[in-house]
């Protein structure tokens, strides 16, 4: 045999050997794969599968890279004083690691901002228009940001205190965040369906439930692979404060960010 036809020989012989390898071989990082038919109560392997089922994990690696979203919709219901009005538009954009959440929201003919920025809560008019500071919001709109699915996943995978267990046929996540204690219900494939909320708070007290359902893709133009629900329906002490059908999503870590008017700053001080 000539060295030339050794050494493709030799190429080949390998390559096929590190496909087999790569075939038989999960991603650094990644747990191993449960039996098949077995339902895995392995903290780590359900947040995981969690992450993955939205489309948060990226690279080799498999590193959560999801840092920023945003989705809007025309249709939906706000509670308003006590009383649910329908919304002629709305935008969500949320930066996870500020954390921060801009809830933009259009009814009645007037437009309503409500924003969160770390230990930071103002409403505004407009976008970057004057600001209104609402010191005692602050942890009624983290915790919005932590009870999306994404930010259910990324609180989960970072408290100590998350547990799994199975309720139902139904894995189930129970964790702690902006002061709450929080139960996720994934369904079969590890997308949050149903949550619970438990909480004092001083702007709304009691049990906070919300319902996702419809997951995909939203993104209209550079689709990303990252899930979220089209539909979210949420209640606070079984009355229904929020219902909203998704039209558009941009999970491609769009551009967001939420400065902190100085006056705001003064006022929590």
């Amino acid at each position: 045999m000539s060295m030339k036809a050794a050494t493709i020989v030799a190429f080949f012989t390998l390559g096929g050997l590190s496909a087999a390898l790569l075939g038989q071989t999960p991603a650094r990082g990644a747990p191993a794969p449960a039996g098949r038919g077995q339902q895995p109560t392995d903290l780590k392997r359900v947040i995981f599968e969690m992450q993955d089922s939205l489309g948060m994990l990226r690279g080799l690696q498999q590193e959560d890279s999801v840092r920023r979203i945003e989705y809007w919709g025309t249709t939906g219901a706000v509670a308003v004083q006590g009383r649910l009005v329908p919304l002629e538009k709305f935008k969500v954009s949320i930066n996870y690691a500020v954390p921060g959440l801009r809830f933009d929201l259009t009814y009645g003919g007037q437009r309503d901002v409500r924003v969160v920025a770390g230990k930071y809560a103002w409403n505004e008019g407009t976008p970057g228009g004057p600001a209104t500071p609402v010191p005692a919001a602050v942890n009624d709109r983290l915790l919005d940001l932590w009870l999306t699915p994404i930010g259910l996943a990324k609180a989960a995978a970072e408290s100590a205190a998350t547990r799994v267990t199975i309720e139902s046929g139904r894995t189930v996540l129970t964790f702690p965040v902006a002061g709450a204690a929080v139960k996720a219900v994934l369904n079969a494939l590890y997308l949050p369906e149903r949550v619970e909320a438990q909480r004092g708070g001083t702007t709304g007290g009691g049990t906070i439930e919300i319902a996702y359902s419809d997951y995909a893709d939203l993104n209209d133009v550079a689709k990303a692979d990252v899930f979220l629900p089209r539909r979210i329906v949420q209640k606070r002490g079984g009355a229904t404060t929020l219902d909203l059908t998704v039209d558009t999503s941009n999970t491609n870590n769009p551009y967001v960010i939420m400065p902190v008017p100085a006056n705001v700053m003064k006022a929590e001080r």
